[in-house]
Parts: C-alpha cells; sequence; structure tokens
C-alpha cells in the first residue's frame, strides 16, 4: 500500500476541519482581532443597540396622573456592553395630561447602555425640554435611566427613573421595566 496518498487524504481531512471550525476573517483582516470580535459577540460584551418609540397610559399607581398618555423615543448604542465610553444616542420622553395640558416634554443624550438578552437599561442627561406641570423644578442637565423588555409581537415593557425629582441615577443602573406599551415597538439587540 502505497502511504503518500493516505497521509495526503488526512492532511485535507485536517485541513477541511480546521476550515470548518476557524472563524471567518476578511482578507487583510487581523485573525486576532476577527476572534476578539467573535467572542465579544458571543459573550455579551460586543456592540449592543436599543432603538424604536413607544408610549403607555399611566395607571392608578400613578396618583394624579392616571390615565395620561406617555411617548419614549429611544436611539442608543454601544460598541461596548456597558461601556459609556463607547456609548451614543438620544431619548425623546413626552407625558401629557388627560385633559391634554402638556405636563413635561424633554429629550437628551444616551450616556450609557447596558443589554442582557431582551432587556436593556439606557441612561443619559437631559439636554433640552420643559415641565410645565412642575414649575421650578430644573430638567436641564439631569440625569434619567430608561429600561426596556423587548416583548416581541405582545408588547413590550418599559421602566424609568428621573433624576429631577431627587432619584439617584448612575450608568447603565435602572429599575425593571415596570408598566406594557400600548403602542410602538423597541427592539434590543447584542
Amino acid at each position: 500500500m502505497n502511504r503518500r496518498p493516505a497521509v495526503a487524504a488526512a492532511a485535507l481531512c485536517l485541513l477541511a476541519t480546521i476550515a470548518a471550525t476557524a472563524p471567518a476573517t476578511a482578507v487583510g483582516t487581523d485573525p486576532a482581532a476577527a476572534t476578539a470580535t467573535a467572542t465579544a459577540a458571543t459573550d455579551g460584551t460586543g456592540p449592543v443597540r436599543l432603538h424604536g418609540s413607544g408610549g403607555t397610559v399611566l395607571t392608578a399607581a400613578f396618583h394624579g396622573f392616571e390615565g395620561d398618555p406617555v411617548r419614549f423615543e429611544l436611539d442608543a448604542r454601544a460598541g461596548v456592553n456597558a461601556d459609556p465610553g463607547t456609548t451614543s444616542g438620544h431619548f425623546h420622553v413626552t407625558h401629557v395630561h388627560t385633559d391634554g395640558r402638556l405636563v413635561a416634554d424633554f429629550e437628551g443624550d444616551i450616556t450609557c447602555l447596558a443589554v442582557g438578552g431582551r432587556e436593556a437599561i439606557a441612561t443619559g442627561v437631559v439636554t433640552k425640554g420643559e415641565a410645565p406641570w412642575f414649575p421650578g423644578r430644573p430638567l436641564i442637565g439631569q440625569q434619567v435611566a430608561l429600561s426596556v423588555e423587548d416583548d416581541g409581537r405582545r408588547g413590550d415593557r418599559l421602566g424609568w427613573v428621573w433624576g429631577m425629582f431627587g432619584a439617584p441615577v448612575s450608568d447603565c443602573q435602572g429599575t425593571v421595566p415596570f408598566i406594557r406599551t400600548t403602542g410602538g415597538d423597541f427592539t434590543v439587540r447584542g
């Protein structure tokens, strides 16, 4: 029996196995960088995103505001999960009383985004807004935390913490999404 064809066949099988299990890299791409990117995508540290808009109607738990419509718009992204240095984006919140008067309308920049599964917490700083229902309460420069549970077609869930009312807000920390949306859709990726 000739050993050369057998050795060549074994080498080809080994090469095919290595090629099938190795991470794909583009021509000119550093294999170490490609491996780090593949690892980051699977271990939850890689790029993350939260975007969408949705609204809800406040429940009886919000004394004096039950029945009020509230709307949220979010667009946040981070190159590294829960890393303020790689986070950018924008938020906008509108709250109107049942009688049509504006309670609050504010927006700002996202400063941190953390994603775990279908849930995300985005923290930010208000850069522009008004709150006629709360005269004299400062908005600009106040921190907020917005949390979302992406529940697909069943409707999403929202939660929030407002620094303008004295609640402590730290980067990428928030509350559980405690109220179901009544319209709109949010998408969490990461």
